[in-house]
């Protein structure tokens, strides 16, 4: 059951740590030697905030707009810029918990601790991934043969005549036919001959 899951199985128990004093410069090298998007700020081992990327490179790109060099005696730390406090969870809090705690903290991440240490970090993802699979039954489309089959299926269907019809429908037939005068068979192909209306087989020639 996904409410008996803890946040310490899922958790990434790998992460980046650095200290509020530490440059703001050597940071931002680390997040990018790294490929990693957020560093956690302890104080000893006590998680005290966290840097993001994007944080870093504002950062950055600030100083160098007020014309201030990063290698001066004036450089930011990573303290000065940091977001905090930070987010966290307790290693052995409930997943549902921990999903509460970043919808209503509009965070995409937490810090786990364990004693009051930083012990690993927990994203979105990682809570994603305890969802159930969802399950789709789309209808299948019929394919071209099918639809062909269905309306072959039409065209070959009988039409049924209401029996109040069929007389009409003689009574229709017959005006459309006369009788041979010569051997009297009632058909539709008579032709005169000799001043008299006969059949194909009574003409003479």
């Amino acid at each position: 059951m996904r409410d008996d899951i803890t946040v310490q199985e899922i958790m990434n128990r790998e992460f980046l740590g650095v200290s509020e004093s530490d440059p703001l410069v050597d940071a931002a090298e680390l997040l990018v030697r790294e490929t990693a998007d957020c560093l956690v700020v302890v104080r000893g081992g006590d998680p005290v905030g966290y840097l993001s990327a994007r944080d870093a490179l504002e950062a950055m790109l600030e100083v160098e707009s007020m014309g201030n060099g990063l290698d001066s005696d004036g450089e930011p730390t990573v303290g000065e810029v940091m977001n905090g406090p930070a987010p966290t969870i307790a290693a052995t809090d409930r997943v549902s918990l921990a999903e509460d705690r970043l919808i209503t903290g509009g965070s995409s991440r937490l810090i786990v601790t364990a004693d009051g240490e930083a012990v690993g970090i927990l994203t979105e993802r990682d809570v994603l991934t305890t969802h159930p699979a969802g399950t789709r039954s789309d209808p299948e489309p019929e394919t071209g043969s099918a639809r062909e089959m269905d309306r072959s299926e039409d065209r070959t269907q009988e039409v049924e005549i209401p029996p109040d019809r069929e007389e009409e429908i003689d009574v229709a037939t017959e005006a459309t036919q006369s009788i041979c005068e010569v051997c009297g068979t009632l058909t539709a192909a008579l032709s005169n001959s000799n001043g008299r209306l006969v059949c194909p087989d009574c003409q003479e020639f």
